[in-house]
């Protein structure tokens, strides 16, 4: 059997499979119901084991052997919350020039600012946010299902938040590509679009403002909180 057979094969019955095990915690099916020869079985479920790990279509999906047959689960997702700096302009009248914005004094523009990022989101973006654009079928697809961009004041200054929702743990490598992934999207995709959006305030001495998730000179994301765990596989 080839791997492009055997890998179209594993794919169409591990669809059937989350077909049949929504609603149920757990699903067993024997060895013959999943691959009538026991050592063909055995190489699939192995082949089914890297698909799940590197396929983002079965994120969520765990298999295990055991007493004669092929145990499924649901693996919980957790919420990774990452934090950077803004920066945040407004247009001064009086000098003719932009003018950047202390983050204690944006901090009271905080609704304002994710009333527009909500405002902002794609019909497409709402079920992963800015993970929708992540077109690599690889283990960070796997197990980050989302990212959620909004602003938060954390120790009286405004910062920016986003919140991931993973399955199982990041390793080093993958953070640091998912970390470069996400600051190409503050810096030209997603943020890129936003800083140009016109946010009004309400404020007579501040009307609109302009918020960017990125800049040249102190953009960093840090993992602020140690990883909380959420159930079931729905959003």
């Amino acid at each position: 059997m080839s791997d492009n057979k055997l890998e179209n094969a594993v794919a169409i019955r591990l669809n059937e499979i989350i077909e049949e095990m929504k609603g149920a915690d757990d699903y067993c099916i024997s060895y013959e119901q999943f691959m009538s020869d026991e050592k063909i079985a055995e190489c699939v479920i192995d082949y089914a084991r890297r698909l799940i790990d590197t396929r983002s279509e079965f994120s969520g999906l765990s298999i295990d052997l055991g007493n004669g047959f092929v145990e499924f689960g649901q693996t919980e997702l957790k919420t990774v919350r990452l934090i950077s700096p803004l920066q945040i302009t407004t247009y001064d009248q009086d000098s003719g020039y932009d003018e950047s914005l202390s983050m204690t004094h944006a901090a009271c523009y905080r609704h304002y600012i994710n009333s527009a990022i909500s405002e902002y989101m794609m019909d497409e973006e709402r079920e992963r946010g800015l993970m929708n654009w992540y077109d690599r079928s690889d283990s960070i697809n796997n197990k980050v299902y989302s990212a959620f961009p909004s602003v938060e004041v954390i120790d009286r200054k405004l910062m920016g938040v986003t919140t991931l929702r993973i399955r199982g743990e990041l390793t080093n490598e993958e953070q640091k590509a998912l970390n470069d992934y996400l600051t190409g999207q503050y810096s030209d995709g997603w943020g890129e679009g936003f800083e140009q959006r016109e946010i009004e305030t309400g404020d007579r001495d501040c009307p609109e403002i302009y918020v960017s998730f990125w800049n040249p000179e102190d953009f960093e994301l840090t993992v602020e909180d140690a990883p909380q765990p959420e159930q079931g596989l729905s959003m």
